[in-house]
Protein backbone atom coordinates (compact mmCIF):
# COMPACT_ATOMS: atom_id res chain seq x y z
CA UNK A 1 0.00 0.00 0.00
CA UNK A 2 1.52 3.04 -0.79
CA UNK A 3 1.81 6.60 1.19
CA UNK A 4 -1.26 7.99 -0.30
CA UNK A 5 -3.72 4.84 0.47
CA UNK A 6 -2.40 5.50 4.26
CA UNK A 7 -3.01 8.98 4.47
CA UNK A 8 -6.86 8.72 3.19
CA UNK A 9 -7.29 5.81 5.50
CA UNK A 10 -6.53 7.30 8.31
CA UNK A 11 -9.32 10.02 9.84
CA UNK A 12 -8.86 13.06 10.59
CA UNK A 13 -8.85 14.26 14.05
CA UNK A 14 -9.25 17.78 15.57
CA UNK A 15 -6.97 18.66 18.52
CA UNK A 16 -8.82 20.75 21.12
CA UNK A 17 -6.27 23.32 22.77
CA UNK A 18 -5.96 22.67 25.86
CA UNK A 19 -7.91 24.71 28.87
CA UNK A 20 -6.92 27.55 29.96
CA UNK A 21 -4.68 28.50 26.60
CA UNK A 22 -7.39 31.14 25.12
CA UNK A 23 -9.21 33.38 27.25
CA UNK A 24 -12.05 35.50 26.13
CA UNK A 25 -11.68 39.24 26.71
CA UNK A 26 -13.27 40.89 29.23
CA UNK A 27 -15.65 43.73 27.74
CA UNK A 28 -13.66 46.51 29.89
CA UNK A 29 -11.23 45.35 28.01
CA UNK A 30 -12.70 45.61 24.61
CA UNK A 31 -11.90 48.73 21.96
CA UNK A 32 -14.78 51.00 22.28
CA UNK A 33 -17.05 51.60 19.21
CA UNK A 34 -16.15 54.65 17.82
CA UNK A 35 -18.80 57.25 17.60
CA UNK A 36 -20.99 57.33 14.58
CA UNK A 37 -19.49 60.58 12.47
CA UNK A 38 -22.24 63.09 11.84
CA UNK A 39 -22.85 62.86 8.04
CA UNK A 40 -22.10 66.32 6.27
CA UNK A 41 -24.18 67.78 3.94
CA UNK A 42 -22.55 67.98 0.37
CA UNK A 43 -22.38 72.12 0.63
CA UNK A 44 -19.95 71.54 4.10
CA UNK A 45 -17.77 68.84 2.55
CA UNK A 46 -14.42 70.00 1.94
CA UNK A 47 -13.85 66.89 -0.07
CA UNK A 48 -16.53 67.68 -2.21
CA UNK A 49 -15.31 70.09 -5.57
CA UNK A 50 -17.36 72.53 -6.64
CA UNK A 51 -18.36 70.49 -10.07
CA UNK A 52 -19.49 67.31 -7.86
CA UNK A 53 -22.83 65.42 -8.88
CA UNK A 54 -24.01 66.36 -5.39
CA UNK A 55 -24.90 70.03 -6.44
CA UNK A 56 -26.07 68.73 -10.14
CA UNK A 57 -29.48 70.13 -8.92
CA UNK A 58 -28.37 73.60 -7.67
CA UNK A 59 -30.09 76.32 -9.08
CA UNK A 60 -30.13 80.54 -8.36
CA UNK A 61 -32.56 82.58 -10.40
CA UNK A 62 -33.10 86.32 -10.25
CA UNK A 63 -36.84 87.00 -9.23
CA UNK A 64 -36.51 91.06 -9.37
CA UNK A 65 -35.44 92.99 -11.74
CA UNK A 66 -36.85 91.25 -14.79
CA UNK A 67 -34.76 90.77 -17.78
CA UNK A 68 -34.65 94.09 -19.45
CA UNK A 69 -36.79 95.86 -17.20
CA UNK A 70 -36.91 99.48 -16.55
CA UNK A 71 -36.54 100.22 -13.24
CA UNK A 72 -36.37 103.31 -11.23
CA UNK A 73 -32.94 105.31 -10.90
CA UNK A 74 -30.64 105.27 -7.86
CA UNK A 75 -31.74 102.52 -5.92
CA UNK A 76 -32.42 98.26 -7.54
CA UNK A 77 -34.30 95.77 -5.34
CA UNK A 78 -32.83 92.37 -5.71
CA UNK A 79 -34.82 89.20 -5.49
CA UNK A 80 -32.83 85.65 -5.68
CA UNK A 81 -34.48 82.50 -5.71
CA UNK A 82 -32.24 79.39 -5.00
CA UNK A 83 -33.25 75.76 -4.99
CA UNK A 84 -31.30 72.48 -4.30
CA UNK A 85 -28.24 74.31 -2.13
CA UNK A 86 -28.60 75.03 0.93
CA UNK A 87 -26.83 77.91 2.61
CA UNK A 88 -25.37 75.69 5.71
CA UNK A 89 -21.83 76.00 7.41
CA UNK A 90 -21.04 79.49 5.10
CA UNK A 91 -22.32 78.63 2.43
CA UNK A 92 -23.37 81.59 0.03
CA UNK A 93 -24.27 83.25 -3.37
CA UNK A 94 -22.11 85.82 -4.85
CA UNK A 95 -24.10 89.24 -6.68
CA UNK A 96 -21.76 90.74 -9.02
CA UNK A 97 -23.08 94.12 -10.21
CA UNK A 98 -21.57 94.79 -13.91
CA UNK A 99 -18.36 93.34 -13.75
CA UNK A 100 -17.35 94.70 -10.44
CA UNK A 101 -15.86 92.85 -7.10
CA UNK A 102 -18.72 90.04 -6.33
CA UNK A 103 -20.80 90.77 -3.05
CA UNK A 104 -21.13 88.26 -0.80
CA UNK A 105 -24.65 86.88 0.28
CA UNK A 106 -25.65 84.92 2.97
CA UNK A 107 -29.53 85.15 2.94
CA UNK A 108 -32.26 85.49 0.16
CA UNK A 109 -34.86 85.21 2.27
CA UNK A 110 -35.16 88.96 2.28
CA UNK A 111 -34.65 91.11 -0.93
CA UNK A 112 -31.79 93.61 -1.23
CA UNK A 113 -30.63 97.21 -1.91
CA UNK A 114 -28.62 98.58 -4.46
CA UNK A 115 -27.79 101.61 -4.16
CA UNK A 116 -25.46 104.64 -5.86
CA UNK A 117 -26.68 102.87 -9.41
CA UNK A 118 -25.99 105.87 -12.18
CA UNK A 119 -28.95 105.75 -15.13
CA UNK A 120 -27.63 103.23 -17.91
CA UNK A 121 -27.73 99.40 -18.61
CA UNK A 122 -26.69 97.52 -16.24
CA UNK A 123 -26.23 93.53 -15.62
CA UNK A 124 -26.85 91.59 -12.36
CA UNK A 125 -24.68 88.19 -12.13
CA UNK A 126 -25.36 85.28 -9.27
CA UNK A 127 -23.14 82.80 -8.87
CA UNK A 128 -23.58 79.91 -6.08
CA UNK A 129 -20.40 79.37 -3.56
CA UNK A 130 -19.31 76.67 -1.37
CA UNK A 131 -18.05 78.52 2.96
CA UNK A 132 -14.92 78.64 1.33
CA UNK A 133 -15.69 80.83 -1.85
CA UNK A 134 -15.02 78.05 -4.07
CA UNK A 135 -17.92 78.21 -7.11
CA UNK A 136 -20.48 75.53 -8.05
CA UNK A 137 -19.80 74.15 -11.15
CA UNK A 138 -23.28 72.97 -11.83
CA UNK A 139 -25.20 74.12 -14.51
CA UNK A 140 -27.97 75.96 -13.42
CA UNK A 141 -25.35 77.60 -10.40
CA UNK A 142 -25.28 80.77 -12.59
CA UNK A 143 -27.69 83.60 -12.84
CA UNK A 144 -27.93 86.60 -15.20
CA UNK A 145 -30.24 89.51 -15.57
CA UNK A 146 -30.18 92.84 -17.65
CA UNK A 147 -31.95 96.04 -16.67
CA UNK A 148 -32.17 99.83 -16.74
CA UNK A 149 -31.57 102.27 -14.12
CA UNK A 150 -34.26 104.62 -15.36
CA UNK A 151 -35.86 104.84 -18.46
CA UNK A 152 -34.47 103.47 -21.62
CA UNK A 153 -32.19 105.33 -23.81
CA UNK A 154 -34.04 105.84 -27.19
CA UNK A 155 -33.02 104.37 -30.79
CA UNK A 156 -29.49 103.67 -31.55
CA UNK A 157 -28.12 105.23 -28.60
CA UNK A 158 -30.01 102.96 -26.31
CA UNK A 159 -28.82 99.60 -28.52
CA UNK A 160 -25.45 101.09 -28.68
CA UNK A 161 -25.49 101.11 -24.69
CA UNK A 162 -27.10 98.14 -24.76
CA UNK A 163 -24.41 96.41 -26.73
CA UNK A 164 -21.48 97.81 -24.54
CA UNK A 165 -22.90 96.61 -21.30
CA UNK A 166 -24.86 93.50 -21.96
CA UNK A 167 -23.60 90.29 -23.22
CA UNK A 168 -25.33 87.79 -24.84
CA UNK A 169 -26.69 85.11 -22.73
CA UNK A 170 -25.98 82.68 -25.30
CA UNK A 171 -22.63 82.92 -25.82
CA UNK A 172 -19.39 82.14 -24.14
CA UNK A 173 -19.07 84.26 -21.13
CA UNK A 174 -16.42 84.33 -18.42
CA UNK A 175 -17.00 85.33 -14.68
CA UNK A 176 -14.95 86.48 -12.36
CA UNK A 177 -14.92 85.35 -8.82
CA UNK A 178 -11.63 84.98 -6.96
CA UNK A 179 -9.42 86.84 -5.23
CA UNK A 180 -11.90 88.95 -4.31
CA UNK A 181 -10.88 92.74 -5.39
CA UNK A 182 -10.66 96.27 -4.15
CA UNK A 183 -14.06 97.90 -5.10
CA UNK A 184 -14.29 101.48 -6.57
CA UNK A 185 -15.37 104.78 -4.98
CA UNK A 186 -18.44 104.84 -6.74
CA UNK A 187 -19.48 101.22 -7.12
CA UNK A 188 -23.11 100.23 -6.08
CA UNK A 189 -23.25 98.34 -2.65
CA UNK A 190 -25.35 96.00 -0.82
CA UNK A 191 -27.99 96.18 1.87
CA UNK A 192 -30.11 94.09 3.40
CA UNK A 193 -33.85 95.39 4.07
CA UNK A 194 -34.22 93.83 7.04
CA UNK A 195 -34.24 95.79 10.14
CA UNK A 196 -32.01 94.28 13.45
CA UNK A 197 -34.11 93.97 16.59
CA UNK A 198 -32.98 96.61 19.57
CA UNK A 199 -30.09 94.92 21.75
CA UNK A 200 -30.85 95.98 25.52
CA UNK A 201 -27.43 96.27 27.11
CA UNK A 202 -27.35 96.83 31.24
CA UNK A 203 -24.72 98.71 32.35
CA UNK A 204 -23.75 98.34 36.22
CA UNK A 205 -23.89 102.38 37.85
CA UNK A 206 -20.64 103.41 38.74
CA UNK A 207 -19.85 103.53 42.74
CA UNK A 208 -20.45 106.31 44.88
CA UNK A 209 -18.22 108.39 46.75
CA UNK A 210 -21.15 109.14 49.10
CA UNK A 211 -19.71 108.16 52.97
CA UNK A 212 -23.25 107.94 53.73
CA UNK A 213 -23.16 105.25 51.26
CA UNK A 214 -21.23 102.99 52.63
CA UNK A 215 -21.31 100.08 55.47
CA UNK A 216 -23.40 99.69 58.51
CA UNK A 217 -20.90 101.96 60.19
CA UNK A 218 -21.09 105.00 57.52
CA UNK A 219 -17.46 104.12 55.80
CA UNK A 220 -17.13 103.31 52.06
CA UNK A 221 -15.74 100.21 52.28
CA UNK A 222 -12.01 99.73 50.65
CA UNK A 223 -11.23 99.04 46.88
CA UNK A 224 -10.24 95.70 46.04
CA UNK A 225 -6.07 95.51 45.68
CA UNK A 226 -5.34 95.11 42.22
CA UNK A 227 -4.87 91.80 40.94
CA UNK A 228 -1.44 90.81 40.02
CA UNK A 229 0.55 91.16 37.19
CA UNK A 230 0.13 88.59 34.12
CA UNK A 231 2.92 86.97 33.05
CA UNK A 232 3.76 88.66 29.46
CA UNK A 233 2.55 86.33 26.80
CA UNK A 234 4.53 84.41 24.17
CA UNK A 235 4.70 86.17 21.08
CA UNK A 236 2.05 83.96 18.54
CA UNK A 237 3.76 82.13 15.68
CA UNK A 238 3.60 83.85 12.34
CA UNK A 239 1.87 81.76 9.73
CA UNK A 240 2.18 82.48 6.39
CA UNK A 241 -1.31 83.07 4.56
CA UNK A 242 -2.16 80.42 1.98
CA UNK A 243 -1.97 82.06 -1.45
CA UNK A 244 -5.08 83.01 -2.72
CA UNK A 245 -7.23 80.76 -5.14
CA UNK A 246 -8.40 81.99 -8.56
CA UNK A 247 -11.77 80.67 -9.41
CA UNK A 248 -14.51 81.69 -12.00
CA UNK A 249 -17.64 80.20 -13.23
CA UNK A 250 -17.77 79.56 -17.43
CA UNK A 251 -21.32 79.80 -19.40
CA UNK A 252 -21.64 77.96 -22.46
CA UNK A 253 -18.08 76.88 -23.26
CA UNK A 254 -15.86 74.14 -22.45
CA UNK A 255 -11.83 74.45 -21.06
CA UNK A 256 -9.53 71.93 -22.59
CA UNK A 257 -6.25 71.49 -24.22
CA UNK A 258 -8.17 72.02 -27.74
CA UNK A 259 -10.93 73.77 -26.26
CA UNK A 260 -11.16 77.68 -24.27
CA UNK A 261 -8.49 78.62 -22.13
CA UNK A 262 -8.42 81.28 -19.72
CA UNK A 263 -5.44 83.25 -19.47
CA UNK A 264 -3.78 85.15 -16.16
CA UNK A 265 -1.42 87.66 -15.99
CA UNK A 266 -0.38 88.73 -12.48
CA UNK A 267 1.48 91.57 -11.70
CA UNK A 268 2.58 91.71 -15.39
CA UNK A 269 4.07 87.59 -14.78
CA UNK A 270 1.83 85.63 -17.59
CA UNK A 271 1.09 82.40 -16.05
CA UNK A 272 0.05 78.82 -17.26
CA UNK A 273 -3.10 78.40 -19.12
CA UNK A 274 -6.26 77.16 -17.11
CA UNK A 275 -7.25 74.23 -19.34
CA UNK A 276 -9.34 72.39 -16.25
CA UNK A 277 -12.01 74.49 -14.84
CA UNK A 278 -11.31 73.78 -11.40
CA UNK A 279 -9.98 76.62 -8.80
CA UNK A 280 -6.70 77.85 -9.62
CA UNK A 281 -3.98 77.73 -6.73
CA UNK A 282 -1.92 81.16 -7.37
CA UNK A 283 1.55 81.21 -6.50
CA UNK A 284 3.34 82.65 -2.85
CA UNK A 285 2.98 86.57 -3.01
CA UNK A 286 4.75 89.34 -0.85
CA UNK A 287 1.87 90.81 1.09
CA UNK A 288 1.06 93.51 -0.09
CA UNK A 289 -1.09 94.77 -3.44
CA UNK A 290 -1.42 92.95 -6.47
CA UNK A 291 -3.04 93.23 -9.98
CA UNK A 292 -4.57 90.08 -12.14
CA UNK A 293 -5.89 89.87 -15.14
CA UNK A 294 -7.99 87.23 -16.91
CA UNK A 295 -8.89 86.39 -20.67
CA UNK A 296 -11.29 84.27 -22.14
CA UNK A 297 -9.11 82.56 -25.14
CA UNK A 298 -10.66 80.55 -28.17
CA UNK A 299 -9.29 77.19 -29.77
CA UNK A 300 -7.15 79.20 -31.67
CA UNK A 301 -5.98 80.99 -28.44
CA UNK A 302 -7.42 84.59 -29.59
CA UNK A 303 -9.56 86.60 -26.80
CA UNK A 304 -13.23 85.81 -26.87
CA UNK A 305 -15.08 89.11 -27.86
CA UNK A 306 -16.61 90.92 -24.87
CA UNK A 307 -16.13 92.64 -22.33
CA UNK A 308 -16.70 90.52 -19.83
CA UNK A 309 -14.63 88.58 -21.12
CA UNK A 310 -11.76 90.19 -19.80
CA UNK A 311 -11.12 91.22 -16.03
CA UNK A 312 -9.00 93.35 -14.04
CA UNK A 313 -8.87 92.89 -10.51
CA UNK A 314 -6.32 94.88 -7.56
CA UNK A 315 -6.13 92.77 -4.36
CA UNK A 316 -4.46 92.43 -0.97
CA UNK A 317 -2.47 89.36 0.52
CA UNK A 318 -1.93 89.79 4.12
Amino acid sequence: MNALAVALLIPSVAIAAPPGSAKARPASARKPAAAPRKKLAPEENPRLGGAAKAFSKARVRFEAPADRAEVPPDEVTVRLAIAGYAFLGGAHAHLIVDNQPALQVDDVSHPLTLTNVPPGPHLLRAVLCRPWHEVVKAPHAFALVRFWSGPRAPGRTGAVAEHQAWPDPRRPLLTYVLPLGEPRADDARVLLEEIAPTTTVSVAAPASNDPNLGGSNGVAPAPPPPPPPLPPAAPAPVRRARPPALDFYLSHAKLGRRSYKVRIVLDRAELQLVKAWEPRRLPRLRPGRHHIAIDLLDRRALKVPGTLNRTDRTFHTP
